[in-house]
Parts: C-alpha cells; structure tokens; sequence
C-alpha cells in the first residue's frame, strides 16, 4: 500500500506539477497606480511564451504607436537571469533564446501622456488622464504574446481611495482581480480608475456596468441611469431580445464610460461605450450628448449582436442607429418633436449637404479605414435619412403593419444568435421580402449610387412637407392628415 501510495504522489507531482512543461501556464499582469503620479502605470506580468515576439494590439488609428509610450521593459527568468529584448520593427519586441513554452517575467512603464499627439479617427482608444481618474484601453496598456491564452488573470493595486471598472468577470478571490477570457478581449477593453461615481444594470445574459467621471457628470448619476435604463427598455422591446455580442461565456459585461469634456464624443471599443459630454453645454449639445449616449447602446445590437461584413453596410449600422437612438430620446422624455426636428436640421442635414461627397460619392463605399470620420454626413446623416425613408416606404405599403422595426427584428433574430455577418446584400433581401415595392433601384440610387436621398417624397406618406430653402431642413405638417399619415408619423417618433 505505501508503494501504491508513493507511485501515486510521483505520478501527480510529474503529471499535474505547474513546473511541468506540457502544462499551458495561464498568464498574469498586475497593474499598480499611483494617486501623485497617475499618468505612471506600473505592469508585472508572467508570460508563457508561445513564440519569439511581444506585440502590442495592432487595432486603433496608428497602432504603431502604442509601444512608443512603453518604457522602462525588461524580462527575466523565474530564477531571476535578464533576458534579452530587441526590438522589432513595428510590431514590438523579440524575445532572445526562445526555447517554446519558456516562462517569463516581464516588467515595463506605461506613460499615459498619450493626448500630446493628435490622433486620427478621433479618441479611438486613446488613453487620458483626469483629476477624477485614468482611462486606459488594453489596446495601450498590455504586452502580449501569441495568440492561444485564455482565462487571462489580471489584478489592480489602487490607491486607498480608488477604484476600478472594468468588462471582465470577477475572480473570486479578491475584489481587485479579473478574469479574462481571451487576448481579444484582453486588448478590446476600457478600464477606468480613480474617484467617480458608478452604477450597473444587469438583463438577462449582460450587465453594463457605468462608470461616470467630473463635475456635472458624477453628480447626475440619476439621470444618466434613468436614461439608460429607459433605453435599453426600448430596445430589447424594440428587438425583442437582449445583446448578444460574441462571448464565450453565457453572460457579458460591458463598461460605459462618460467623463465630461468640452467635447461630445463617442466610441465603441470592443462591446464597451466610451463617451465625452459636456453638462454646461448649451440645449442643442447637450441634446446631441444625450443622443450619443442612446445611440451607442443601440450599436449592442445594431453593430455587436447583428455584426456586418467590411463598411459598406455602415450607412446601415450608424444611419439606422441613429434614428432608433432619436425614437429612444423621444420615448424617455429627453426630447420633443420640435428638438428631433432641429437635430435633423442643425446636425444631420447640414452634415449631409456639406459632406465633400454630397452628390459625388456613394455612401456604401466611403467608410473604408477612416475616412468615416471625413464623411460622416454621408453615413450618419444620408444613412439617417435613407433609414427614414425605407421606413416611411414599408409603412405605407403595409397600412403600417411592417416597418423597420420588423427588419431589425428579422435581422436580430435570424443572424444575432448565429453570430453570422450580414451585408448590403442581405440587407435589400430582408427589406424587399417585406415590402410591397423592390428597393433595389432605391439601393441603387442612394446607396451604391451618388444621387441625392428624397426625403421629402418618402414623409409625405407621414403628411409632412420638407422644404430644403437655404439649405435648411424643414419638415412642416399638413394642416390635416388622413388616419394613416397621423399613423406613419407616430411610427417615425418611435410611438
């Protein structure tokens, strides 16, 4: 029996020992900030490696740069002997006497002085420092190697009075700890700490989590969860489901991040909302501030659970969110009638007609790289408007018994779950399988094609008259309308 015993303790030294060499090591980063220094963010990571090269996420507007604000690596052995580093073009650094599945320690300086340098395509993942706290994207802050990890541990030593948001699941043993499924998600992430105020809400199989930063944005907490929560109501209404972003596990965690600015602006990273609004701002911005804030939560579904193939849909994915985002507003109380129609004007309408593309390029084909952020009159303001009037088209010729609505239901419902990526084609198919009119012509027209979208003849099905005079939106009502048009008008409001 001791014999037995014996075979049985070597077996599951050899065979289970965390020093054993066929065992995959998960690996680990520890992140320390600093309340006098905090654009100084310490790193301490164990690697397994799985080839030669550290590298940094190769997503962003010049991803290249993400290194330059690394300072102060080195790597070493577990017994302590320095190891080698070169660097190597863009891409990062490579590893001296790679043996495979060679453990490593590394340490290194993040510098978050990112905001020196203009960035193309706006915030885009960018790192910052406030008085209130210090974001960071894992685009930024983390060293990586290959591809193949999973359950990514990652822990946070904060000053006293800190704290840290962040998308990723808990590790039960301390409050400071995370896993994280992968190195994409590792890479696709916000993190926030510091001194703000945050708040969750959790449907079903997701929880945002909100993190809001400066005064006259901490202070309105309130309001901004109100909002959201009145919101996300709509859209899972609306679509008649949850987001269902790509997620290995069943529930997803998502961070929305608001700081004030000077500034409204906002992004997605991943399946998290980075945002800026200004709370002194005047009534028009601070209704587009509100907007954005509605209009990235519909892109967890319209972007994230329904997902499209390259940017020629994007007319689709930011046009039509932004009129879902418009219905959302109207529905929580945050704008009237009289408010939608000046942001069609002010915001939308004068993007389109002074987009350099008005009348010569095709909505479908400008959004390749980051010439998105040179024409968004023509996505965001013409996908609007041709949102607006697909809809409007599918409502008078049903008797208002389908609509966009029913398109974005069908596309949720057969393409979210399925994780499958959809693209104008699909699209035409979708709405042409509903409607009593064919839209490829209409497609050809405004989409692929250069002409200029018809708003007008579309909402006069809704009875109201668009002038365009001095270019200038105005959408004025008929002095009486049938049943229908009233109908249709409630339907554009979201009603």
């Amino acid at each position: 029996m001791k014999i037995q015993l014996l075979i049985i303790s070597i077996f599951l030294f050899f065979g289970c020992s965390s020093e054993h060499p066929n065992i995959k090591k998960t690996d680990t980063y520890n992140i320390t900030f600093s309340s006098s220094n905090p654009d100084i963010v310490k790193v301490d990571a164990k690697i397994t490696l799985e080839d030669s090269l550290l590298y940094m996420s190769p997503n962003g507007p010049v991803p290249e740069r993400w290194k330059d604000y690394i300072s102060d690596l080195r790597a070493t052995s577990d017994n302590g002997e320095n190891i080698e580093l070169t660097t190597y073009e863009d891409d990062g650094w490579l590893v001296k006497g790679n043996q495979g599945n060679e453990r490593i320690n590394l340490s290194y300086t993040l510098n978050v002085n990112h905001e020196e340098k203009d960035w193309p395509g706006g915030i885009d993942g960018v790192a910052f420092v406030r008085e209130w706290g210090v974001m960071l994207t894992g685009r930024s802050l983390f060293l990586m190697n290959g591809t193949d990890k999973n359950s990514v541990t990652v822990t946070f030593n904060l000053p006293e009075t800190w704290r840290i948001s962040t998308p990723w699941q808990k590790n039960s043993v301390t409050e400071i700890s995370y896993i994280v499924e992968n190195l994409n998600q590792l890479q696709e992430s916000i993190l926030f700490a510091g001194t703000f105020e945050e708040f969750e809400i959790t449907r079903e199989n997701f929880t945002l989590v909100f993190a809001l930063g400066g005064d006259g944005i901490a202070r309105d907490k309130p309001r901004y969860s109100k909002l959201a929560t009145e919101s996300l109501n709509y859209y899972s209404n609306l679509l008649k489901g949850s987001p269902n972003p790509a997620s290995e596990n069943n529930h997803s965690r998502m961070l929305v991040l608001v700081n004030r600015g000077e500034n409204v602006d906002g992004e997605v990273i991943g399946n998290n909302i980075n945002l800026f609004i200004n709370p002194d701002a005047d009534s028009q911005n601070q209704t587009i501030g509100w907007f954005i804030y509605t209009h990235e939560f519909f892109h967890l579904w319209n972007g994230k659970s329904i997902t499209f193939e390259g940017t020629e849909s994007d007319w689709f994915k930011e046009g039509i969110t932004n009129y879902y985002a418009l219905k959302a507003l109207i529905n929580a109380g945050m704008v009237d009638e009289k408010m939608v129609m000046n942001v069609l004007n002010d915001l939308f309408y004068n993007k389109y007609i002074n987009d350099s593309g008005y009348g010569k390029l095709a909505p479908a084909y400008v959004a390749s790289g980051f010439d998105k952020d040179n024409h968004w009159g023509l996505i965001y303001g013409g996908g609007l408007f041709a949102g607006i009037c697909i809809d409007m088209d599918l409502r008078q010729n049903s008797n208002n018994q389908l609509s966009l609505d029913t398109v974005m239901r069908n596309l949720y419902s057969k393409y979210a779950v399925k994780n499958q990526s959809i693209n104008n084609k699909i699209l035409l198919d979708e709405i042409n399988s509903l409607s009593g009119t064919d839209f490829t012509q209409f497609f050809s027209d405004y989409i692929t094609g250069t002409q200029i979208i018809p708003l007008g003849e579309y909402l006069n099905f809704a009875g109201i008259k668009v002038t365009t005079d001095n270019k200038s939106l105005a959408l004025v009502h008929k002095s009486e309308k049938t049943e229908l048009e009233f109908k249709l008008w409630e339907g554009f409001l979201g009603k």
